[in-house]
């Protein structure tokens, strides 16, 4: 049932009136985590589902199963028309103009994450939690996954799509342990791509890497609160992008009244120098895609573009609410859950600025990696609080401390960023919205941004 005649058997039953569009995947993958060197779980995984989704008179109805039958998809139909015939017309009108889009993309990657066998996956997490070990550290754990997913999707208007996804993934974190307490570092390495992502000695080399940044933390001070000039490095940069900026521009969010970027379209927002982007046609990322979860075909959205609110991330629904074009950012967790707008890669464009960074900065903080923090997008107010930072001293870095986060509010810091570096990178992650997690990444530049408020002791 997971092929393109169960589309055209959903559309053929939809009833004359209604817009509806499906989704199918069938999914497996693979888990190991390692701590202290020990195998702590393996576990293998497989499912299969559909959901769809009908509309009339702007009012919507959803159902899912995970039996790919014709008659599960026909109970699924008679539950979400009794939903939508049970509910007055919405006051709130819109059309729906899907793309029409029909592709069937093979697998495009080297290394097929399903071909490799289970030893080499289990030898590449042991060899990278191996190398976070050293005699500073209390204790290490890591973690190799991977999922690849088979998305058939379409809708009554007769477009279909059949694309694959693959989501392989190695995370480290190594722990060490002074009078102050336990601190930690982790990073990750993964992509929307296959197993190739994993060179030779890449998984040592990053057990390595936080190894290293994790000694550091050993004896280091909890800085000072107050206001600084501070430095954040790409990761820093990409936390404040994805989740203080990016979560206000979903749309969904903007018609709800809960964004602090509500009304701002076409207005400054921040620096001149400041280009934000969401670009999910990035090759290998692990925010990347083809086609979203309602068949538009993927694209490069700008943000904003030299401190101008340029646009927003939108599904068919809000594009047509706000008069704005679809651009690609419907994405659903599973065949179990519905599209909502949703970020990709999201990051800050690489600048031109070529001194030191930190070279006029009297004193101030660097700031380094994610570790935890909130945001409320409809105020803007957010706290992120790095893996660790370091002081700058007369323009110079100085002594690394722990326990430093960043405080603000979304408008405030795009105004007060004066530098934008010329290095980028991007860290993969997992987002949360509504209950559903979707791959993504975020990133860019180092950023230098004037007298932000730090939290400490």
């Amino acid at each position: 049932m997971l092929n393109e005649d169960t589309v055209k058997f959903f559309a053929s039953n939809v009833k004359s009136g209604f817009y509806g569009d499906i989704r199918l995947n069938e999914s497996e993958g693979t888990r190991f985590v390692i701590e202290n060197g020990k195998v702590r779980r393996v576990s293998q995984t497989s499912d299969s589902g559909f959901g769809l989704r009908i509309m009339k008179d702007g009012v919507w109805g959803f159902a899912s199963s995970n039996k790919l039958s014709k008659k599960s998809i026909k109970n699924a139909l008679a539950s979400a028309c009794s939903y939508v015939n049970s509910r007055t017309k919405s006051r709130i009108r819109f059309e729906i103009s899907p793309e029409m889009n029909t592709a069937n993309v093979k697998v495009p990657w080297q290394k097929d994450v399903r071909d490799i066998e289970l030893s080499e996956k289990l030898a590449l997490v042991k060899a990278a939690d191996r190398a976070a070990r050293g005699k500073e550290t209390v204790s290490t754990l890591s973690a190799y996954s991977d999922m690849v997913i088979h998305w058939i999707q379409g809708s009554t208007l007769g477009n279909i799509l059949s694309f694959y996804e693959s989501y392989p993934s190695l995370g480290v974190s190594s722990f060490v342990k002074d009078s102050a307490g336990i601190q930690s570092v982790r990073k990750t390495l993964g992509g929307n791509c296959g197993f190739e992502i994993f060179k030779r000695g890449s998984a040592e080399k990053l057990g390595e890497t936080v190894l290293e940044e994790a000694k550091n933390l050993v004896g280091a001070k909890v800085v000072n609160g107050g206001k600084y000039d501070v430095v954040l490095d790409p990761s820093m940069t990409g936390v404040y992008t994805h989740e203080a900026f990016g979560h206000a521009t979903e749309a969904d969010g903007i018609l709800a009244g809960a964004s602090v970027l509500e009304g701002k379209l076409g207005k400054v927002v921040g620096k001149d120098t400041v280009t934000i982007i969401d670009d999910p046609t990035m090759p290998g990322e692990r925010g990347s895609f083809k086609f979203d979860q309602e068949g538009t075909k993927a694209k490069r959205r700008v943000l904003v573009e030299n401190g101008v609110l340029k646009n927003y991330l939108n599904t068919l629904e809000t594009s047509n609410r706000l008069r704005l074009g679809p651009n690609g950012a419907a994405r659903s967790m599973d065949y179990s859950c519905r599209p909502i707008a949703r970020m990709s890669n999201t990051f800050i464009k690489p600048g031109d600025f070529k001194d030191d960074i930190y070279e006029d900065i009297n004193e101030g903080i660097a700031f380094y990696g994610f570790q935890y923090g909130y945001v409320d997008p409809a105020s803007g107010k957010f706290m992120f609080k790095s893996q660790y930072g370091r002081m700058i001293r007369n323009g110079k870095l100085a002594e690394f401390i722990r326990d430093a986060a960043l405080t603000g509010s979304t408008l405030e810091i795009l105004n007060r960023i004066d530098a934008i570096g010329k290095d980028f990178s991007l860290d993969g992650g997992t987002c949360g919205k509504e209950g559903q997690w979707v791959p993504v990444t975020s990133g860019g530049p180092s950023i230098r941004v004037r007298q932000v408020v730090v939290g400490g002791q």
